[in-house]
């Protein structure tokens, strides 16, 4: 059973990319050809989110490696601040929070993250780094 870790750093990446997951459901077809559909669940899950960090300081990548230490790995689920799912700082409108970009920041209840994979750190100079980041969505139980 998986149980939950810290938060991911509050960093803001410099790219994202989202696929918005999908449904369970099943599929029956009947030697006639005709098919029908049952949907179990009223929650998508499987939702992915790539983060990337171009250029990043050291104090930061290394904030995203401890972080993934914290989780073991793949196998504690985590929250997500504002910043990563947003991609950009919230600013604020007649004392409202506002993002631009809401699609990535949008979480059905219950959505938690983890990693799909181990982080990649690249090295692009002294002290610099670029780190890229596949997250997969689970809803908590």
């Amino acid at each position: 059973m998986s149980t939950a870790g810290p938060n991911f750093p509050n960093l803001v990446p410099t790219a994202r990319s989202m696929s918005p997951g999908d449904y369970a459901n099943k599929i029956f077809r009947s030697q006639s050809g005709v098919e029908s559909r049952v949907q179990y669940g009223n929650r998508a899950f499987n939702k992915t989110l790539d983060l990337e960090y171009s250029n990043i300081n050291e104090t930061d990548a290394a904030a995203i490696h401890d972080h993934y230490l914290a989780c073991n790995g793949t196998l504690y689920y985590f929250g997500l601040p504002q910043k990563p799912k947003s991609g950009n700082e919230i600013f604020h409108v007649n004392d409202e929070s506002t993002s631009t970009s809401n699609r990535y920041s949008v979480a059905p209840f219950g959505m938690r993250y983890r990693y799909a994979e181990p982080p990649q750190f690249n090295s692009v100079k002294t002290g610099r780094m670029s780190v890229t980041v596949k997250l997969i969505g689970v809803l908590d139980s």
